[in-house]
């Protein structure tokens, strides 16, 4: 909300990083335009002296929250959709290369973990070297 224009107007806020790539990935900075046009698009607001004339909404909206009137409502609504959509697919893609590739380079960092490792003799850290007799059972011998 720090880059949508709630706290700061969009001009106000600086250009380099935090207005241009951090502004239009924010999921706010579409949501808050397209309520603010969607409430004040087409009303008049009475102006402070009785004998000025009434202030339309699109005044307040381009120079007093420094909104784009020239962008559709309809557009930041179908940018919210997409975002949805892109960070879905996006978060799905992630949870399958987690999935699927995580476990081949844990064992990729196990094998060379193996591979450097000088083992002990008769030592072993697994049940590979624990032999039973299939005469006497697990629990005689």
């Amino acid at each position: 909300m720090l880059v949508s224009g709630y706290f700061r107007l969009p001009y106000d806020i600086p250009k380099v990083f935090w207005r241009y790539p951090m502004q239009y990935i924010s999921f706010h900075y579409w949501a808050l335009q397209g309520q603010c046009q969607n409430d004040m698009d087409g009303l008049l607001f009475d102006n402070q002296y009785p004998d000025q004339p009434k202030i339309p909404g699109e005044f307040i909206l381009k120079y007093i929250f420094q909104i784009n009137v020239h962008r559709s409502k309809w557009i930041d609504l179908s940018v919210i959709f997409s975002m949805i959509f892109i960070y879905r697919l996006l978060f799905f893609i992630m949870i399958k290369v987690n999935e699927d590739v995580m476990p081949w380079i844990r064992g990729y960092i196990a094998r060379k973990r193996l591979q450097k490792k000088v083992p002990a003799i008769g030592k072993t850290p697994s049940l590979r070297g624990y032999v039973v007799d299939p005469e006497l059972g697990p629990n005689e011998g």
